[in-house]
């Protein structure tokens, strides 16, 4: 799945329920952010932040990128901002490392599931992007 028919399929829904670690529209599609691959010691993670329920989402903001780095690896965050009006309604937050020395990598997809149909996935951080 691409991000922009992600972006099509929340349009004009509603979050109706949330926990850090999804948020299920009121259409029964649920959205996680988990680890898809990695490899050794590499890890990727992701949260929904400042949930705000039953406003419609009119606009899906793109993908942005926070490359860094510290003395023994990098890796990349990301950040979605889900909007209704003018008003944020929902941060999707990923971080993805490179593991011990930066020679592994991690990656962490919106993980989509609705009601009727196969679960599928949308790459959102992986170490690395930029």
């Amino acid at each position: 799945m691409s991000f922009d028919d992600l972006r099509k399929a929340m349009l004009f829904h509603k979050i109706v329920e949330w926990k850090d670690n999804y948020i299920r529209l009121d259409n029964g599609m649920e959205l996680r952010i988990e680890e898809t691959e990695q490899d050794c010691c590499a890890c990727a993670s992701g949260r929904f932040e400042d949930v705000v329920l039953d406003a419609a989402i009119t606009h899906v903001g793109d993908i942005q990128y926070d490359h860094w780095e510290d003395g023994d690896t990098y890796g990349c965050s990301a950040t979605v901002t889900i909007m209704h009006n003018r008003n944020i309604i929902c941060k999707a937050i990923g971080d993805a490392d490179a593991g011990n020395g930066g020679y592994y990598y991690s990656i962490a997809s919106f993980c989509v599931r609705m009601p009727q149909g196969q679960p599928r996935q949308c790459h959102f951080v992986g170490s690395e992007d930029e």
